[in-house]
C-alpha cells in the first residue's frame, strides 16, 4: 500500500469511542479529513468539542471532520455510503456492550464481513485496520512457557468455549471465562478478515490492545478506565472484573491505529498493543504514592501479576517508545479532578 498523502480522507467507525477518538486526533493533526460513524450526533458534538480542547481549531474541524449516523452495524448499504471516496478504514464500533453475551459472537462476525463486502465496493480504500484483542492469543490466567508474539492464536480458549468445557476447577479461569464471548468473537472476526482479504485490492492490518487506560478526550468515562479510576474511590470492582495482564496507554493505542492505518510496512500484519505488564496493586500504589488525598485501596491478596512474556518490538519499532503505567495513571486521575 501507498503512504496516505496528507489530507486523505479516512473513515473511523465508532470515532467517538475510547480509543477510536485518538486515533481521530493523530488523523486531524496529521493533515487528514476523517468521516467518523456515530449512532447519534449528540457523540459527535462532544467529540468535536474534544478535539478543540486538543487544539484542533473549530474553523479546521468543520474543514476536516465530518460525521455519519450508522445504527445498524449489520448494513451493509449503510456501511457503502459510509465510506464513499474514503482512502483507509479503522473499524473500532463493536456490536454490542455486554462482552460475556454469546449472541455477541455472530452479531460481530456479521457485522464485519458486511462491512467488509461494504469496502470491497469502494475502488479508492487501500487500507482496512481492525481493532482486535490481545486475548485472541492468550487470556490470563492462561499462559505459554514460551514468549508470544502477535502471530499467536488463542485457539484455547476457543476449545474451551465451543466444547463446553469446565472452567470452575480454576476461581481465575472461571472469572476470565465472562470474557470467552469476547474473545472467541474478535477470534473469529479476525480470521473472517483474513480470509476476506485475500480477495480484495485492499490490505489489513490488527492489532491487539491490552487493559487500555489513560485520559478520556471527551465525555464520559469508558468502561476499562472507570473500572481502572475506581480505585481511588475505594472501590474493588476492576480487580473483581478485569484479571493481571498487560497494560496499554490509551493515546499509545490511538497513535498505533493511526500509523497502522498509514504506514505501507505495516500492511498484512498483526501489532501487539501494550506497553509493559500489571496488576491492581501495583495501580493502587501509583494512586497512593500520586493522590495521598484520595480513598485509595490497600492492596489485595493473591493479586499475582500474569506470567505470560510478549515480544511487541513490532510495535515499539513503530512507536519509539510507550507511556509508562505510572504516567497514564496519573494523566487519568488528574483529568478527573484528584
Amino acid at each position: 500500500m501507498p503512504a496516505l498523502p496528507p489530507n486523505s480522507l479516512i473513515a473511523i467507525t465508532g470515532v467517538s469511542g475510547y480509543i477510536a477518538s485518538y486515533t481521530g486526533l493523530w488523523a486531524l493533526r496529521a493533515g487528514h479529513r476523517v468521516r467518523g460513524t456515530v449512532r447519534s450526533m449528540a457523540r459527535a458534538e462532544s467529540l468535536k468539542a474534544g478535539y478543540e480542547k486538543h487544539g484542533i481549531p473549530a474553523d479546521e474541524l468543520n474543514k476536516r471532520l465530518e460525521f455519519v449516523i450508522v445504527d445498524d452495524l449489520s448494513s451493509e448499504e449503510q456501511w457503502t455510503n459510509a465510506f464513499e471516496n474514503v482512502d483507509g478504514v479503522l473499524h473500532a464500533a463493536m456490536s454490542r456492550d455486554d462482552l460475556s453475551d454469546p449472541q455477541l459472537i455472530p452479531v460481530t462476525v456479521a457485522a464485519t464481513l458486511s462491512l467488509l463486502r461494504a469496502a470491497k465496493k469502494i475502488p479508492s480504500i487501500k487500507r482496512v485496520v481492525f481493532v482486535s484483542t490481545l486475548w485472541s492469543i492468550r487470556i490470563p490466567p492462561m499462559h505459554s512457557d514460551r514468549v508470544l508474539t502477535a502471530r499467536d492464536w488463542n485457539d484455547e480458549v476457543l476449545n474451551i468455549f465451543e466444547n463446553n468445557l469446565p472452567v470452575d476447577h480454576d476461581p481465575m479461569l472461571k472469572r476470565a471465562s465472562h470474557f470467552f464471548p469476547y474473545t472467541v468473537a474478535k477470534i473469529k472476526v479476525e480470521r473472517a478478515a483474513w480470509e476476506f482479504v485475500k480477495e480484495t485490492s485492499f490490505d489489513l492490518v490488527a492489532t491487539l490492545p491490552g487493559t487500555t487506560m489513560g485520559p478520556m478526550l471527551h465525555g464520559e468515562l469508558a468502561s476499562t478506565p472507570r473500572m481502572a479510576a475506581a480505585g481511588l474511590r475505594n472501590d474493588t470492582t476492576a480487580a473483581k472484573y478485569l484479571p493481571n495482564q498487560w497494560f496499554v496507554d490509551v493515546r499509545d493505542c490511538g497513535r498505533l491505529l493511526f500509523l497502522a492505518l498509514t504506514t505501507p510496512s505495516m500492511g498484512g500484519k498483526r501489532y501487539l498493543a501494550v506497553a509493559e505488564a500489571f496488576d491492581w496493586n501495583q495501580v493502587y500504589g501509583i494512586y497512593r504514592k500520586n493522590f495521598p488525598k484520595a480513598q485509595v485501596l490497600e492492596d489485595l491478596e493473591g493479586c499475582e501479576r500474569w506470567r505470560q512474556k510478549l515480544d511487541f518490538s513490532e510495535s515499539t519499532e513503530m512507536l519509539g517508545g510507550w507511556i509508562s503505567l505510572e504516567q497514564s495513571l496519573v494523566d487519568l486521575g488528574k483529568s478527573l479532578g484528584y
